[in-house]
């Protein structure tokens, strides 16, 4: 369970919960099909935070909320994953910056279960913005010791599928999750022949 502040809770600090919820990512996809009744619920990212909280106060994720990739990299780079993914929980302007940082991250795969989870548990009007980034983070160049099909790429390759076959979803949204389907295919996380194909042209 994710834990929602920055003091210790029930004797672990926030830093080694998020650790906990990697963890059990990868441990209920190597169960099989992720239940999404044992994932923590999604961050409220269109919300405006009822206080600023302590990541707000601080001058790097101010910055990083206006978009420019220099600031971005710049968080990645001192966050990596764990801390973004932190971010991402909180929902809002944090959780939008984390999201636009998480592609910079060297370590940015194991972020990949987590964000299946939240695709699998938000509306599909408001998960555009993970979808988007799950493609930018499938498009970055493989690195040679890379694994080439860790649970939580499956995980979340599945999550986009579910998604991608409804064709009930907006275009907008079907379209990058089919893009970001098609990248992770090349990584062995997914079938290229259970891709949608309706959207592509005639």
């Amino acid at each position: 369970m994710f834990c929602p502040t920055r003091q210790r809770v029930f004797g672990v600090p926030k830093s080694g919960c998020v650790t906990l919820l990697l963890l059990s990512g990868v441990l209920a996809s190597c169960r099989g099909k992720p239940d999404v009744g044992d994932a923590a619920p999604p961050p409220a990212l269109g919300a405006q935070p009822a206080k600023e909280s302590e990541l707000a106060k601080d001058e790097l994720w101010r910055r990083a909320e206006e978009g420019d990739p220099v600031d971005l990299a710049r968080l990645a780079d001192r966050e990596g994953a764990a801390g973004l993914l932190e971010g991402l929980e909180e929902g809002g302007p944090i959780g939008l910056a984390a999201l636009a940082a998480l592609p910079f991250a060297h370590d940015a795969d194991a972020a990949y279960q987590r964000l299946g989870e939240i695709v699998r548990q938000l509306d599909p009007a408001a998960v555009l913005p993970v979808v988007e980034t799950i493609v930018k983070m499938a498009a970055r160049p493989r690195r040679q010791a890379e694994a080439l099909d860790p649970p939580g790429l499956r995980s979340c390759a599945e999550a986009l599928l579910g998604l991608a076959e409804q064709k009930s979803v907006a275009k907008n949204v079907r379209a990058p999750a089919i893009s970001a389907l098609r990248l992770l295919a090349e990584r062995g996380a997914v079938s290229a022949s259970a891709i949608p194909t309706d959207l592509d042209p005639k």
